[in-house]
């Protein structure tokens, strides 16, 4: 429920003020053109009527010259809701007997107590609806043809049976040009504004029933879900067509909700992890940033809605995003949540929105906004850890690997603590050392939209002073290269991060390598980074001479790219992994989709860092988080600012405990700012 600050409403049209069991509903017709009359009458939401819900897009413009004559009075109606109501009192589906919940309508948004009510049960309200009828504008709406494109969904809804999974007779169909005319009409629908609203999110998900309109034309959301499925198949044929139907940016945001409602579904669900869920929406836009947080409140688990608590719009965004930090830690005793800051910053968008109103620096800064949606977008998002938990599709159930860097013993004594205004924060931890190089990026399928790196770029950067002769630092070249081959791919065989890396893994990479210091044709994707990576210093070689110590008696026969779709067509049924997963997938979801910089600390760890990352830069563990982050010095005082997650080869699993156990490493009281 978006709400603009135009919006004009006279208190006296409500003859009451509604409390957190009761609605009002809206009855109401238009006898003659362009004038709508109604009728609002407030009821128990337990004991109301059969009601539909609305969900639409409220839209830049305030209040049109549109009203609803009621008895107390002109209801004024948003610009973007006269459409729709013209289509409700001229369609077949629809009579004027119905009740309707439309939200901007049905709640006084000039009383603010109200409004927190009523946000507090709007999940109880589309459970309860009869049927959310969803409203995507008229076929030709605002420069945008979605014609034909309903009628083309519900051709595809029923092509997967049609062709009963024979992938040549699918794709061979649809290779004319009439098909891509229709793809065409439905990439217009799903670029409307409602496919990335924070609110529609939940009005899609939660009602028992709901169907999507455009125009007069319809479909229920189960085809719909189906029609999107078969899009994605249609895109996923083989390598090189994959999402070449429907931009991949617009298709995204109609097949993660087709997704999330499955995880919300499934049978004995307990909802949806709060973080994860706000991180897939991290490309969805929100009126107030505060309903990045209050706008899921029905998806999520029970835990979660216990730690927001009540909806409250009366403390600052940036106030409200620091608390979920320590309300998280108080629930869960962890501070994963904190790693987000490695996507959700203040640079981690086109321009820097400056100093006012700025979250802490360890601290998620919602608002930010990312192009595209990961399922797993960070270490922290691993299939192993349900206080943050993932999208991964729903048969990816088996997880047989887990990050923990403090380890069970350490992680008890965090020793968290935050001041009252919740601008900083403590907790102990180990410094485990200082990042000494950084491995280049170019920009090809780069997913970092950071000004920063905009400006600064991905180079390489090593210091030029040598690296200490600490006992990593001397190791053999086959040490380096198992070390250097893991960390590109987080020692995970599969994007999910469910299964550790097989040893294959470091073979390939080597076959790669040598692949490229001999010229040999090979993915470009790998190519290009080895390019930029060739010079990284390990110790006293460089990343080129230990490949060339090694020698590989394999022919060279480098794999090619193969990208794994999130639900491939076919699978094993004893499957636990997809079988498309092998190292240069896993290299370019590491290195090019999540933008991580192969490191180099001063004693030899070896690890990926965020591509924001420095020389300078520390990586530290801190007791209450089960990934290591990357830290800068912030002024005079021994204050950090989180720069993101890192992975630090070796460490990942509480191996820093032993070492603090025989006084190798110092335990540090770490204050985050």
């Amino acid at each position: 429920m978006d709400v603009q600050p135009g919006i004009n409403r006279v208190d006296s049209v409500y003859s009451d003020s509604l409390d957190g069991v009761s609605i009002r509903l809206l009855r109401f017709s238009q006898p003659e053109d362009g004038v709508f009359v109604g009728k609002l009458q407030t009821f128990r939401l337990a004991n109301a009527p059969h009601f539909f819900t609305a969900s639409y897009v409220w839209g830049e413009k305030t209040d049109s010259k549109t009203t609803i004559h009621l008895n107390t009075g002109p209801l004024p109606v948003l610009s973007s809701l006269v459409p729709f109501l013209h289509m409700v009192t001229h369609h077949d589906d629809f009579d004027d007997k119905e009740w309707w919940w439309i939200d901007s309508l049905c709640i006084n948004l000039t009383d603010g107590h109200e409004r927190e009510e009523q946000v507090r049960i709007m999940a109880e309200i589309y459970k309860r609806a009869k049927r959310a009828i969803i409203w995507l504008g008229e076929e030709i709406d605002e420069g945008s043809d979605c014609t034909g494109a309903i009628e083309f969904l519900h051709y595809l809804a029923s092509l997967q049976v049609a062709f009963s999974g024979d992938d040549h007779a699918m794709r061979s169909n649809l290779e004319d040009p009439e098909f891509t005319k229709n793809c065409d009409a439905v990439s217009s629908l799903l670029s409307r504004t409602w496919w990335t609203r924070v609110w529609t999110l939940q009005e899609f998900v939660l009602p028992k029933e709901a169907k999507l309109y455009c125009g007069r034309k319809s479909i229920t959301r189960g085809k719909f879900k189906s029609a999107i499925y078969s899009i994605f198949l249609c895109s996923t044929l083989s390598n090189e067509f994959e999402h070449e139907l429907v931009p991949r940016k617009v298709f995204d945001g109609a097949f993660n909700r087709r997704r999330i409602h499955q995880w919300h579904t499934k049978p004995y669900s307990r909802g949806i992890s709060l973080v994860s869920i706000m991180a897939y929406l991290g490309n969805h836009a929100a009126t107030d940033s505060r309903d990045r947080i209050f706008s899921v409140l029905g998806l999520i688990t029970p835990r979660d809605r216990e730690l927001i608590g009540a909806p409250e719009y009366t403390s600052s965004t940036e106030v409200q995003f620091a608390r979920l930090v320590q309300s998280f830690w108080n629930e869960y005793r962890s501070l994963d949540i904190i790693c987000f800051v490695h996507l959700f910053n203040r640079y981690s968008g086109s321009t820097d929105p400056g100093h006012a109103n700025a979250v802490p620096w360890w601290a998620p800064d919602w608002r930010a906004m990312i192009d595209f949606a990961s399922p797993v977008p960070l270490m922290a998002s691993q299939s192993a850890s349900p206080h943050i938990g993932n999208f991964r599709p729903l048969r990816s159930t088996t997880w047989k690997a887990k990050y923990d860097a403090p380890g069970p013993q350490l992680s008890k004594n965090a020793n968290v603590r935050f001041t009252v205004n919740l601008k900083e924060m403590f907790c102990d931890g180990v410094i485990l050392d200082v990042i000494h190089g950084l491995g280049g990026l170019d920009g090809r399928e780069l997913r970092c939209q950071s000004f920063v790196c905009t400006e600064e770029g991905h180079a390489m950067l090593q210091s030029g002073d040598d690296q200490t002769r600490g006992p990593r630092s001397n190791m053999i070249p086959m040490d380096w290269l198992q070390a250097i081959a893991r960390s590109l791919v987080l020692d995970r065989q599969d994007k999910y991060l469910c299964f550790h890396a097989p040893t294959d893994y470091i073979n390939d990479f080597l076959r790669l390598c040598h692949a490229c210091i001999d010229a040999e044709p090979v993915d470009w994707s790998f190519s290009t980074w080895f390019d930029q990576n060739r010079k990284l210093r390990f110790g006293d070689q460089n990343l080129e001479d230990i490949i060339v110590s090694i020698p590989t008696a394999d022919p060279v026969f480098p794999p090619k790219l193969h990208r794994p779709p999130s639900y491939p067509m076919h699978r094993s049924n004893n499957s636990d992994f997809d079988t498309l997963d092998n190292f240069l997938s896993r290299f370019h979801d590491t290195v090019r989709k999540k933008a991580r910089r192969l490191m180099v600390t001063n004693e030899g760890i070896v690890g990926m860092a965020p591509c924001r990352a420095r020389e300078g830069d520390i990586v530290a563990i801190l007791f209450g988080c089960s990934i290591p982050l990357v830290l800068r010095r912030r002024g005079a005082r021994e204050a950090w600012q989180v720069i993101g997650e890192g992975y630090a080869h070796g460490f990942m699993n509480g191996e820093v405990s032993s070492l603090t156990k025989r006084g190798k490493k110092s335990t540090y009281r770490f204050r985050l700012v």
